[in-house]
């Protein structure tokens, strides 16, 4: 159950012309005068029926109306939040189900505000009228679900009765022109359009019929194309007239406010409003599944494999809920969870997994496992999802991802308290569970549940003869047949690890003739300190100079006539060796590199070599602007940290270097469980993953500790070095201390802003223009 969206279906009143409130309204201290007058001051406020004092001071008001009032003071900011829910969701059209006209309504009765669908225009006011809304100086907003629509603004405290007036004038008494009815039906009917180019809003769909059928549920609330189209305004007006009643309304107010103020703003606003006929919204019951329905669609837009598998679960009042919202949790929450860390990270089948337990409240919800995929690895990924479903089944979840789920439920409660927007959601929600605290007492239900059920809940609900799977693909990928489905098959990446620890990825890809070949381990200039500054570079130069019975020469020899290179080099977390060759020569190849990896001979000829190479590479840094500067940064920004040296290291430790050192820093950093070994290209991948196995078993097992790196801290005033040169040229290095290289998903988007900032490989992007322009 996700409570922030969870399906407010509350109850509303038939409109009745001419409604107003009295002459004289009182308004709070630091509260504006309303924007515009009531229409009548006639009528007498509508009298409370009912009162109840809630929790955290939230008290909830039953109107003589029907119409429910809920009001919570929060002092955190002089704002306020103004929100009403009418139970006229997609589901209820009834005659019109499949029109979209609970989402139309929305358009015509919030015509000012900004809707929350793709291409939602500007706000909308009559001709030479300024908006309400721009008067208030809030922020507005209006959406549909599946149950509810829902109207809400935000603004300073100051305009809360203002903010009351609108959203009350609103729902109790919206003008519906021909000029707006024609102007909004078109909107939609565009929205719609625009929606069909969204590959995620249209496997929504899909698979919202592929899970309910025949069930009011499974249509989407924009509606279809053609039922829309034929709409009319008197469709609407009736619509209204039948949905938009007090009895089927909450108002909630939540910010900087006096409750028993604005709870006579609402009475006296909505004066006149008289109820109306009660609203059904009865459902038929959600049919039960009774095999797999299996659905593929396709889209042009789409690049990946989308997919999503879907077990039918309970309704939000149930005793299994809260274990169902935990084993989700353990799934997909964060990037330690079970399915992100084995599906993304180590096996890497999914670009994208997430769960969710979706409880709505009124039937039977479904648990889904959604993710996207490469097309050839989507039928690996489903297959992996499984078996991480079968495992909890067997074996349970720990004692650390109980604690770690419940903690992070913990969390969701606190920072949904942040914000009144967020606080006035929750309300709603909770209030139609019948339980206004119903958010609190969840997450201490929580806080109860155990290891046992959690499993016991998998047990029952993840069946495996019983579920839904829709899968949307590039139009490329349905167009495959025969031999080139074939071709799909043999490409697949294959993950596996050897029993000492090394994982392997092969890559199969017969449209070329070559095959790479690529061995990482952590390490780097991260494992050196100043006694071993260099030793890194020195070893790493030294590996493809002599491995096992192979001299230098013959490692050359072979690479040169098999129209290839093998290279080595030491980065700041890694040890890397690359390879490459026709892909007629893999073979010796690949046991080439398994020597070069494993058996460096280190001769003591091409140590004196090197290290002459190296010491010569160290003096050349001077020699140019940008390796200076670039060695000046790292040791004023990395102090403390093995960061400050660079890879070709110290003088000193190099020119002290013997073969027994450099021979015993390789023992010591070079392990199968730091390990991966990757090979790309046109290659079988079953002779390939035996050759693998034989030639690579002999790497010492056990993981290496890698020493942590702490980044020290800049003062917010900056820090400025200055390195005097005798250069013409002035360099200039910016930088602030960011991120672990573990953070994948901060380091891929700061890829993406430096390409924006920088250009593409060559000079290009925002500041070379600007800075170019400028001379």
């Amino acid at each position: 159950m996700n409570i922030q969206r969870l399906a407010v279906m509350l109850v509303i009143p038939a409109l009745v012309a001419g409604c107003g409130a009295p002459e004289e309204i009182k308004v709070a201290a630091g509260q504006s005068q309303p924007t515009t007058a009531p229409s009548s001051i006639t009528e007498k406020p509508v009298p409370i029926v009912e009162r109840t004092a809630a929790a955290d001071n939230v008290t909830v008001v039953k109107l003589a109306n029907g119409l429910t009032v809920i009001v919570k003071p929060m002092r955190t900011a002089p704002v306020v939040c103004v929100r009403a829910y009418v139970g006229a969701g997609g589901m209820y059209e009834r005659e019109w189900l499949g029109c979209g006209l609970s989402h139309l309504c929305e358009h015509l009765v919030a015509k000012e505000f900004i809707h929350e669908m793709p291409g939602g225009g500007a706000p909308h006011s009559p001709q030479g009228k300024r908006p309400r809304t721009a008067e208030i100086g809030g922020q507005s907003n209006a959406y549909t679900s599946m149950g509810h629509t829902c109207y809400y603004i935000s603004a300073a405290a100051s305009k809360t009765m203002a903010c009351v007036d609108l959203i009350a004038d609103q729902i109790s008494r919206p003008e519906i022109t021909p000029e707006d009815f024609l102007r909004e039906h078109g909107v939609v009917q565009r929205e719609l359009e625009m929606g069909k180019d969204d590959p995620d809003r249209q496997l929504r769909y899909a698979h919202m019929a592929n899970c309910f059928a025949a069930h009011p549920a499974a249509i989407p609330v924009i509606g279809y194309k053609q039922p829309l189209s034929k709409l009319t305004r008197d469709d609407v007006l009736a619509y209204v007239r039948r949905m938009y009643v007090p009895q089927n309304m909450v108002i909630v107010v939540v910010g900087d406010v006096d409750s028993k103020a604005v709870l006579n703003r609402i009475r006296q606003r909505l004066a006149g409003f008289a109820k109306g006929r009660a609203v059904d919204l009865s459902l038929p019951k959600v049919p039960r599944l009774t095999g797999i329905r299996r659905r593929t669609i396709t889209h042009k837009s789409l690049k990946e494999v989308m997919d999503r598998i879907s077990f039918q679960t309970v309704p939000l009042v149930h005793d299994d809920l809260y274990a169902l919202d935990v084993l989700s949790f353990v799934l997909s929450r964060g990037r330690s969870s079970r399915l992100v860390r084995s599906l993304k990270f180590e096996k890497r089948l999914v670009t994208e997994v997430s769960t969710s337990s979706w409880t709505p409240q009124w039937g039977t919800g479904f648990f889904t496992i959604s993710f996207r995929a490469a097309p050839d690895k989507a039928d690996a990924a489903e297959e992996a999802i499984f078996q991480q479903l079968q495992s909890v089944i067997d074996e349970g979840v720990s004692d650390e991802e109980l604690a770690k789920a419940k903690r992070q439920k913990l969390a969701e409660l606190v920072y949904s308290q942040q914000t009144v927007e967020s606080v006035a959601g929750q309300l709603a929600s909770d209030f139609r569970t019948g339980d206004i605290a119903f958010s609190r007492n969840y997450t201490e239900r929580i806080q109860l549940v155990t290891a046992k059920q959690v499993r016991r809940v998998a047990k029952k609900y993840f069946e495996f003869d019983r579920y839904v799977v829709t899968r949307m693909v590039p139009e490329s990928a349905r167009a495959e047949k025969g031999p080139a489905a074939e071709k799909v098959a043999e490409e697949k990446a294959t993950t596996f690890k050897l029993a000492n620890g090394l994982r392997v990825v092969l890559q199969p890809y017969k449209a070329v003739g070559l095959v790479s070949m690529a061995f990482t381990t952590a390490g780097g200039v991260i494992m050196e300190d100043e006694d071993t500054s260099g030793l890194g570079q020195l070893m790493m130069s030294l590996t493809v100079r002599g491995a096992g019975e192979r001299s230098a020469e013959e490692i050359a020899a072979f690479f040169d006539e098999a129209g290839g290179a093998i290279s080595a080099n030491c980065g700041n977390n890694s040890f890397y060796w690359r390879a490459s060759v026709l892909d007629d020569r893999f073979g010796k190849a690949l046991a080439i590199l398994a020597d070069v990896v494993q058996r460096p001979s280190f001769p003591d000829k091409e140590l004196k070599t090197f290290q002459s190479l190296q010491k010569a590479a160290i003096k050349r840094i001077d020699e140019h602007w940008r390796s200076q500067l670039r060695r000046f940064f790292r040791r004023e920004f990395f102090i403390g940290s093995p960061y400050r040296r660079l890879p070709s290291g110290n003088t000193m430790v190099v020119d002290a270097a013997t073969v027994e050192s450099i021979s015993a820093w390789h023992g010591e950093h070079i392990s199968a469980d730091n390990s991966v070994l990757a090979i790309y290209g046109n290659f079988g991948a079953a002779e390939a993953r035996l050759s693998v196995q034989q030639l690579f078993s002999d790497l010492p097992a056990g993981e290496r500790v890698i020493r942590a790196s702490q980044l020290r801290k800049v003062p917010a005033a900056g820090e400025l070095h200055i390195l005097q040169t005798r250069n013409v040229q002035a360099g200039i290095i910016v930088a602030a201390p960011s991120m672990k290289v573990t953070q994948l998903d901060d380091r891929l988007a700061l890829t993406v802003l430096d390409t924006i900032i920088s250009g593409y490989h060559l000079p290009s992007g925002w500041l070379h223009t600007e800075l170019r322009g400028k001379r």
